[in-house]
């Protein structure tokens, strides 16, 4: 059950975002980090307006995607934002709308083959860029990017339709704007799309993402509060 106070909660959540993004050039969308979480949170969420609900493990993905199939008149999305694994895809594919964190080229492989395997589906991603150099995060350089996009943009199973990145915590706000401003340039390279995606930016730094042209941010605790 959700109280009269979390809902307060996300709604002054919503008012703060939508007032900060009122006057951008770019209006991002809003994916809320929902993992862990019980549906009762994101029926909630959903009412005051929400419409794409973040996930990061597989099987709760699936679990949830049921009781949203038992609610007709349920409209959102699903975004996949977690880590990926072979042999777990089967429960993303076709379930999420897109996967935000396909990092490198043979899970792209894995998530082509599954896709024809299955039929002809054709599954929506981000390539996850490791735009820090950071050794304890996932995601392609640079190099590794631009081959990666040449071996998929043209598949009939994977739409590629922009990039994503995770940053450390504890970067100041000098670091992550700094980031941010190279995952911007880098997605402005993607010439076979119009507007590509750039999904960046979390709780505690989504106003910076926003500010460098993020167009997808991901905000978990400021909207559900801590799990």
């Amino acid at each position: 059950m959700v109280s009269i106070e979390q809902k307060k909660s996300i709604i002054k959540f919503l008012e703060s975002f939508n007032s900060f993004i009122c006057n951008k050039k770019i209006k991002p969308k809003l994916v809320a980090v929902s993992k862990k979480k019980e549906f009762d949170h994101i029926l909630a969420a959903s009412s005051l307006g929400i419409n794409i609900f973040g996930e990061s493990y597989p099987q709760e993905l699936r679990d949830k995607n049921f009781l949203k199939e038992e609610m007709d008149s349920l409209e959102f999305d699903w975004h996949f934002i977690g880590n990926l694994q072979k042999n777990k895809i089967k429960y993303i594919i076709g379930t999420a709308n897109l996967i935000h964190s396909v990092a490198s080229i043979s899970m792209a492989q894995d998530i082509e083959d599954y896709c024809k395997k299955i039929g002809h589906i054709s599954q929506d991603i981000l390539f996850q860029v490791n735009i820090s150099n950071d050794p304890n995060k996932s995601g392609f350089t640079e190099n590794e990017l631009f081959k990666a996009i040449k071996m998929f943009e043209n598949s009939d199973f994977i739409g590629v339709k922009g990039l994503m990145t995770i940053l450390d915590f504890n970067l100041n706000d000098c670091q992550k704007r700094s980031c941010y401003q190279k995952l911007y340039k880098l997605g402005k390279q993607l010439s076979f799309l119009d507007v590509p995606e750039i999904s960046m930016g979390m709780s505690q730094d989504y106003q910076i993402a926003i500010d460098e042209g993020a167009t997808l941010v991901r905000v978990g605790t400021s909207i559900f509060g801590p799990r």
